[in-house]
């Protein structure tokens, strides 16, 4: 059952009481404009008043509907325009005119405003277009047709301006998308995106970057270890120290050095002390000796040696395997080697978000080798060594500080991939937005949603022109007084017709046979 709220009741009825008064403004002129008159309830000043009325229930409508920011520039210009022209019909009213010259003048400040509200009713607007300058070149194509009858016959020059005006005016310009964003966010939760809405697709149509986080490419959070290379004790030796030393934490690292523990049957001991150092590694102290755990950078901090370790390593990152060092007492004494399952859509995701024009850059913790690797084998760029534990969130923005990027990674709960926009604030801090969730065996779901959102620019700024191109025709066959001002109304349907055509379509079925076949 249908529930509307009192602010909707309210603006249903001011937009049919501004309806009503409009169409009393129409009878008011028995034969259209200029004639011999209609309804006159208020004698001459009928046509004035009543669109007067309507303007301001028009105006009720627009302000119960709480329009949002992208709306607002064609909402004040169509509103100072419809009361210029109720202003400038009461003075031509008081100078003496008659009604052929100044109801013209009502009548398109009535049809104006209504459309106005009706129009963001029916099509809410959107931040891709505001229609301000369509609205202006309205105004000065108006004027010139009001110009040029002011040198052939100035008693038409008052209705030529208003038609023209009325019907050359962008109405529904600033709410092209809202059919369409129907239609596109359907075909995107059908590509497996959640959460997707009007302002996600501007802004993924308009990126050119994107960060995915290593974890955003791996099957699991599982680690595998399949390498342990001592250097003067037992592999069993190394890898009891190593699982002993990471045996409080919660990290994929010391889940895989644990599980290999029990494989091989290896003991382990609580440390007595454990330092985590978020990005590099764990420093521990085991049996009353300082066991460190992890990157190169973790072990030049600590001023420790591994040159011989770093040699080794190399070999392993030309894999893509993560390399940790292990150090007990200040000295290097073995290399352990990790690598997790790859995805088997990622490399298929990577090529596909660059055939849409969107560059995928890898961010990962690892080396600079390990990162080339990954990189390699998945098609993708490799991003500057990133800040210790600084998360792919954190460090977006500052590998892009023009342009920020999307952002793809793993949610915290390891259930879904989550896409988030960077962008920075009125401050300039770098802010982030979740504006996309997908299942974590949905990556397609990403560059689908990347054509998606291409395919809704390009439906946008073709039936801009469409549109533009039909306002030029009826303004310009309004001035010539080919076009009379009460078409408006079929004028407005016709436009909308367009809209609702040029999405449904023109692009539905394109949509969902490219959305069966990923």
């Amino acid at each position: 059952m249908l529930r509307l709220s009192i602010r909707s009741i309210s603006r249903i009825f001011c937009f049919l009481v501004a309806l009503f008064f409009l169409a009393l403004a129409i009878a008011s002129q028995s034969d259209g404009l200029g004639g011999s008159p209609g309804l006159t309830v208020f004698g001459t000043a009928s046509v004035l008043l009543f669109s007067a009325f309507s303007c301001i229930h028009a105006l009720l409508t627009l302000s119960l509907a709480q329009i949002r920011s992208p709306g607002r520039p064609l909402t004040l210009l169509t509103t100072a325009t419809a009361f210029g022209l109720l202003a400038l019909a009461a003075a031509l009213m008081v100078l003496g005119l008659p009604g052929a010259t100044t109801a013209p003048l009502a009548l398109s400040a009535g049809f104006l405003m209504l459309f106005r509200a009706a129009g963001a009713a029916l099509l809410p607007p959107r931040r891709d277009y505001c229609g301000h300058k369509e609205a202006f070149a309205a105004i000065g194509l108006a004027g010139l047709a009001a110009t040029g009858w002011a040198f052939v016959d100035k008693s038409q020059v008052s209705i030529a301006f208003a038609s023209a005006l009325v019907l050359a005016w962008p109405h529904l310009f600033d709410g092209i998308n809202a059919f369409a964003d129907r239609i596109f966010i359907a075909a995107a939760r059908a590509a497996g995106a959640r959460g997707v809405d009007s302002d996600t697709l501007r802004f993924i149509a308009n990126s050119k970057n994107i960060v995915i986080d290593k974890s955003a490419v791996m099957s699991g959070p599982d680690l595998m270890v399949t390498n342990v290379m001592a250097f003067n004790n037992e592999p069993k030796t190394l890898l009891a120290v190593a699982a002993s030393a990471e045996s409080g934490s919660d990290h994929p690292v010391a889940s895989a050095l644990r599980q290999l523990a029990a494989q091989w049957h290896v003991g382990l001991r609580l440390p007595d002390r454990s330092k985590p150092a978020p990005g590099l590694g764990v420093i521990a102290l085991l049996g009353g000796q300082t066991v460190v755990i992890g990157t190169t950078d973790l072990l030049k901090q600590l001023k420790i040696d591994s040159f011989t370790a770093d040699a080794i390593a190399r070999s392993l990152e030309a894999d893509g395997k993560t390399v940790l060092r292990v150090a007990i007492g200040g000295r290097v004494v073995g290399v352990l080697g990790l690598e997790g399952t790859l995805r088997q859509d990622a490399g298929v995701a990577g090529m596909a978000l660059r055939a849409e024009r969107l560059t995928p850059w890898l961010y990962s913790g690892d080396s600079r080798k390990t990162r080339e690797a990954l990189a390699g084998m998945l098609g993708l760029n490799v991003l500057d060594d990133p800040a210790p534990g600084e998360t792919a969130l954190q460090g977006s923005a500052t590998f892009f500080p023009e342009e920020p990027p999307l952002v793809l990674t793993l949610s915290q709960n390891r259930l879904s991939l989550e896409l988030y926009r960077c962008t920075k604030n009125n401050t300039g801090r770098d802010e982030t937005k979740l504006i996309a969730v997908s299942a974590t065996e949905d990556i397609g779901a990403f560059p689908a949603l990347k054509a998606l959102a291409t395919r809704r620019n390009k439906m946008a700024s073709r039936a801009r022109k469409i549109l533009a191109a039909a306002a030029l025709f009826g303004g310009i066959g309004a001035g010539f007084l080919w076009l009379p001002i009460l078409l408006a109304p079929v004028s407005f349907l016709f436009s909308l017709l367009i809209l609702w055509a040029f999405a449904r379509l023109s692009l539905s079925g394109t949509i969902h046979a490219s959305i069966r076949q990923r």
